[in-house]
């Protein structure tokens, strides 16, 4: 991803996450604090933007504030995806694995044993898929409900091999 790619990442967001808006200040921020942790997602047999994903270094036991600017990143403890979205035209073409694999493969090549991410939109199921677990963490109740209804606190550890 470059600062070029914010655009299409803001309209991008919008249509997958409609309930859960982010400033494009908030999204541009990510990609500057950690730009080797952020893709545009595409389709390898024609060109076509399928999504962003937005990873980063982070806090164990916490998810940053949704639509908030992080000003730096905290000391890191785990591996954080704040985010894969992906278009409609993404399904049936195993983007979300893929993306999944690839930032994992990121996340070992920091040295990092953990990965962590709030699931969204129904998608707990899929982070299951990937190796994740729910990891119950009670102070984050109040700031996982600013993620939405379903909102889950999801922790791999990276020895582990997916289910």
């Amino acid at each position: 991803m470059t600062p070029e790619d914010v655009d299409e990442v803001d309209r991008i967001a919008q249509i997958v996450h409609p309930g859960l808006p982010e400033d494009r200040d908030v999204l541009a921020e990510k990609l500057k604090l950690h730009p080797e942790g952020c893709f545009i997602l595409s389709n390898s047999a024609d060109g076509t933007t399928l999504g962003y994903l937005f990873s980063h270094p982070w806090k164990a036991a916490d998810a940053p504030d949704l639509d908030r600017l992080i000003g730096e990143l905290p000391e890191p403890e785990v591996y954080y995806i704040h985010d894969i979205a992906l278009l409609p035209a993404a399904r049936g073409l195993r983007a979300g694995h893929t993306a999944s694999r690839m930032i994992e493969a990121h996340a070992r090549e920091l040295g990092f044993e953990r990965m962590a991410l709030v699931s969204v939109n129904n998608s707990t199921g899929f982070w299951v898929q990937q190796g994740f677990r729910i990891f119950q963490v009670p102070e984050l109740a109040a700031k996982l409900e600013t993620y939405g209804c379903d909102a889950v606190y999801m922790t791999r550890i990276l020895a582990e091999n997916p289910a």
